[in-house]
This record gives C-alpha cells, sequence and structure tokens, in this order.
C-alpha cells in the first residue's frame, strides 16, 4: 500500500487517469500512466488490463528502474504494461522529469498512421502551443515525432533516439497507429501537456476540413 507523499502522488495521478478516461483518450483498458515516487529511482505505475473508468488507488502499483514490481504489489495476477519500459526509459533520459502519461484518443492515432511516413507533425501559430513547458509565444514551430509501432519496446526507442537528442527540446511523440506519449516536471506539466496536443489535433484536423 502506498502511503505519505507516495499516496497523495498516486492520487493526483488517479484524478488525471479518470479525467483522461472522461474525455475518451483511455478506451478499452488503452493507455498507462507513472509517477516517479519519493524515490529518483522508483516509480508509481498503472498496473496492466484495467479498465480505466473503474481505476482505483490499488490498481497503481510501484516498480524499480528495472521494471520489477515491488512489494507489496508483486502478487500473482499484478502486473505492469507491456510499455513499461518506455516509462522508465524516460525516467532515466530526463532526471528533471517526474511523471510520463500515455494516452488513445481517436484523432491523435488518425494523425499518426496519416504522417507516419513524414515522421512527424509540426504545429505553428498556435497560442494553445504556449502550453507546452518553455514556451512563451505563440511564433515558433512545435514538433511531434512519429514513429512506427513495435510490439518490442526497444523498437521505438532506438527509432526515437534520434528526436530525444533534438533542439528545441521536444515534449511528447506518437507511436503511429497507437497513441500519445507526454511528459513533465509533474503530473499538472504532463497533463498539461497532453491537455495541449490533444487541442493542436483537434485544430490541425479541423482546418484541413475546412
Amino acid at each position: 500500500m502506498l502511503t505519505g507523499t507516495n499516496q497523495l502522488l498516486a492520487s493526483e495521478l488517479l484524478e488525471t487517469i479518470h479525467f483522461f478516461n472522461k474525455k475518451g483518450w483511455s478506451p478499452a483498458t488503452s493507455t498507462n500512466y507513472s509517477v516517479r515516487s519519493t524515490k529518483a529511482d522508483e516509480y508509481i505505475i498503472s498496473r496492466s488490463g484495467v479498465d480505466k473508468s473503474r481505476f482505483q488507488l490499488e490498481d497503481l502499483i510501484l516498480i524499480n528502474s528495472k521494471a520489477e514490481i515491488l512489494d507489496p504489489f508483486n502478487k500473482p495476477g499484478i502486473k505492469s504494461s507491456a510499455e513499461t519500459e518506455i516509462h522508465t526509459y524516460l525516467f532515466e533520459k530526463y532526471p528533471e522529469i517526474n511523471c510520463v502519461l500515455h494516452t488513445h484518443s481517436v484523432l491523435g492515432t488518425v494523425l499518426s498512421r496519416h504522417f507516419e511516413k513524414d515522421q512527424k507533425i509540426i504545429f505553428e501559430g498556435f497560442e494553445i502551443q504556449k502550453g507546452l513547458e518553455g514556451n512563451f509565444t505563440h511564433d515558433l514551430k512545435t514538433v511531434l515525432p512519429i514513429v512506427s509501432n513495435s510490439q518490442q519496446m526497444p523498437d521505438i526507442l532506438k527509432n526515437m533516439e534520434g528526436h530525444f537528442t533534438q533542439k528545441p527540446t521536444i515534449h511528447g511523440f506518437l507511436i503511429a497507429g497507437h497513441g500519445l506519449y507526454t511528459w513533465g516536471r509533474d503530473i499538472a506539466t504532463a497533463k498539461r501537456h497532453i491537455e495541449t496536443f490533444e487541442f493542436l489535433f483537434e485544430c490541425f484536423y479541423t482546418m484541413r476540413k475546412i
């Protein structure tokens, strides 16, 4: 059982999970979410296979940097997402971040397939871009990389290697036909990044319909 500050972090993460579910961004038990615990190399993460509309605090478990489920959560039938390796990689890659969120919206999924050959979507001129950490004006280009899907997480991470080092710093990426990953210095920031990108997806799609 999570206690103290970890319980508070889990409660905030749970609120975010329910918010995303009500938006329709986590269908059919999909998506996964994590937050760095009070120990830098341990993470609170959503367990696999649970309907996010029914997600509870006990569905958030504790893992270490090797993705091993820690006591007392390591019980039969309890497992973290198959994509846990992406979470642990991002926490190690960016020591300053404390939350990683992954959603499956319809628009994000469709756009990721449509622009897969371009390997990115570029947004520019939208005021909402200031919702991304470090952006102070609409007058800039925001690049959201797209990588091909795979059931092997090392393949996805290998395809992302060049994007992680690009400047300006990226705030997330799409897996083609799959979903969106974002991160932030805390849960609120990562949540804001999800909302920002989802708004941009809506704008991008609507402009091409007009």
